[in-house]
Formats: structure tokens, C-alpha cells, sequence
């Protein structure tokens, strides 16, 4: 780890000191959005893969060896991490933040249901507190200009509230006053398009074990239009390296139905999801899959061939 750098002059060179917990796909995305703006990005990594290291790095961000100076140095935290890793994130952000005197804020943009993103909120006392998501991809600097995703955010304050601007740099939407807003926006955003990619990859598996797969796609594009061929063979492609992650958020998806939508349990369609996004991540060989690295499932045709591969050892041993 580097040496510490000068947190004044770098305080007095940029808008605001951001912390970004972590570094995946989408947090050096807005690393990388925050720094363009000029923004310094602060982050811990020190228990990170080398992936998310190299990713920190190539993003431009400031790393740090601890928490405690993340939480010290940083004008607002955004936790932009898996679900399954949202609550503990924030209880390390507290451990680390106990009895200082500094100011903390802290923006929760992770894929969560309401009652979780309450029971995350209600960890913190004393500080500022934002609910917020994130719709759509990673940011990206393309053909001379940013494509940013929307980020609802809800509660008592806002990121426009702590910087002015900021809101505006990150496609924030304010919603509503009311903690969980934002939270069950994304969850219901995502019914939409990650449930669509689970019945999507089923449809295609079971075409391509039926010897029919050529003839799913061609009608598909026949009778409704290359868009929904387009759309099909990105969601079916683009699944494997989130597959894992994607697990708890089918998990977080089907709560909020239940919980805020009032369905029942037998009629959770997400939890079906989950299985089959946790087959996947872990009994096919698209589990190994990450991105930026990508060698099996990168058309329509691979991914149904391996996922078929992963059915048929099952139910071999099943027998």
C-alpha cells in the first residue's frame, strides 16, 4: 500500500473527498464519473481481490489500508457493493466511525428490499442517512460524452444536499421523504429486467436441449423485431459473471413482493429465480466467468450448451 497522501491538498484541489466501498464493475464506474467531475475518490481495498485492487487503481481512486481512514477523510461514503455484503458493509462503516466526532454520511445504493435497507438505516445513529439504487449500467465515457444510469434516492436527504451538483454529476432522482422508496424502485426495476434474463435463459436451455434453438431465436426475431432478439441474447449473455451476486438479489426481489406487494410465498417467482441463477454461479462451468474476462457464454448458443452440461451432470448424479 502506498504511502497516505496529503488529505488537505487534496481536499483543496477537488469538490469533495467521495468514499466508494467497493470496486467492482459499477463502483469504479462511478469512480471514474466522480473523478471526471473532479471529485477525489477514497476506497479500502486491502481485503479485496487483486481484481478489485487493479480495478481501484485503473480507476484513479485514492486507497486507503483501512476503514477507519476511509470514514475519517471521506465527506460522503456510497456503498455500492452485493447485496449479501450490504448489511455488514454498514456495520463495518459504524465500528469504524464509533465515537469520533467527525461528520458521517452515508449513501446505501445497494440491491436491497425496503425492510432490509430500514434494518441497515437503523444501524447508524446520528448521521446522515440516504437511501438510494442504481437503475441501469455502469457509467461509461463514450464517443466524447458520460451515459450514466439513474440513481432514485429517498429519506430525509439527498446527495444534491451534501454537494450541490453532485446530484446532478451521478443522475440522482430524489423520489420521496421516505427511507425504503428508492430500495423498492430497484427492486421492482429489476422484477423487470434480471427476472427477464432467468426466464429467458431457461426458454433457451431447454430449446437448445429440444434441438430447436436456431428456430427460438429466428421466430423471436421474426415476429417481434430485432430489438427482442437484442434484448434476449444480451440477457442471456451478459448473466454469467453476475450470476452469483444476482442470487441474494432475487432473494431481496421476492421479499419485497411479499412484504410490500403482498404476495404469497408459493407464489414467488424470484426465489425460483434464485435457484436458477445459484445453478449457475455454482454447477456450471459459467460460474468461473468474469468481466472484462470472458471465454465461455459469450453468445446465446454457449450459454445454453453450458448450462445444459450443468443440468445433465445433476441429474446424473440425482440418478
Amino acid at each position: 500500500m502506498a504511502d497516505l497522501p496529503d488529505f488537505d491538498a487534496l481536499r483543496g484541489r477537488h469538490l469533495g473527498l467521495i468514499g466508494v466501498i467497493s470496486m467492482g464493475d459499477m463502483g469504479s464506474g462511478v469512480a471514474r464519473l466522480l473523478m471526471a467531475h473532479n471529485y477525489a475518490v477514497l476506497t479500502n481495498v486491502s481485503d479485496r481481490s487483486e481484481d478489485t485492487k487493479s480495478r481501484a487503481l485503473s480507476a484513479g481512486a485514492v486507497l486507503l489500508p483501512s476503514d477507519e481512514l476511509l470514514v475519517d477523510h471521506s465527506d460522503l461514503i456510497l456503498s455500492i457493493v452485493p447485496p449479501a455484503e450490504a448489511y455488514s458493509t454498514a456495520e463495518r462503516v459504524v465500528k469504524a466511525w464509533e465515537r469520533k466526532e467527525t461528520e458521517l454520511v452515508y449513501a446505501d445504493l445497494n440491491a436491497v428490499s425496503p425492510s432490509t435497507l430500514l434494518s441497515i438505516s437503523s444501524l447508524f445513529t446520528g448521521v446522515k442517512f440516504i437511501d438510494g439504487s442504481i437503475l441501469g449500467g455502469p457509467p461509461s465515457f463514450v464517443n466524447g460524452r458520460w451515459t450514466k444510469p439513474i440513481i432514485p434516492t429517498s429519506g430525509p436527504f439527498s446527495l444534491s444536499d451534501i454537494f450541490p451538483g453532485l446530484g446532478e454529476v451521478l443522475g440522482e432522482k430524489q423520489i420521496s421523504p421516505e427511507l425504503g422508496q428508492a430500495s423498492g424502485l430497484k427492486m421492482v426495476f429489476a422484477s423487470l429486467s434480471k427476472g427477464y434474463a432467468a426466464v429467458a435463459l431457461q426458454s433457451v436451455t431447454t430449446a437448445h436441449q429440444l434441438g430447436v434453438l436456431p428456430e427460438l431465436l429466428e421466430s423471436v426475431n421474426e415476429l417481434q423485431g430485432e430489438a427482442a432478439g437484442k434484448k434476449l441474447e444480451q440477457a442471456v449473455t451478459g448473466l454469467a459473471p453476475k450470476a452469483g451476486r444476482w442470487v441474494r438479489e432475487m432473494e431481496e426481489i421476492g421479499k419485497t413482493h411479499r412484504e410490500n406487494g403482498n404476495w404469497e410465498e408459493w407464489e414467488g417467482i424470484f426465489e425460483a429465480a434464485a435457484k436458477v441463477y445459484e445453478l449457475v454461479a455454482k454447477g456450471t462451468v459459467l460460474g468461473g466467468e468474469r468481466i472484462g474476462k470472458r471465454e465461455r457464454g459469450t453468445t446465446v448458443e454457449g450459454v445454453a450448451e453450458a448450462v445444459g452440461e450443468g443440468l445433465g451432470r445433476r441429474k446424473e448424479k440425482e440418478e
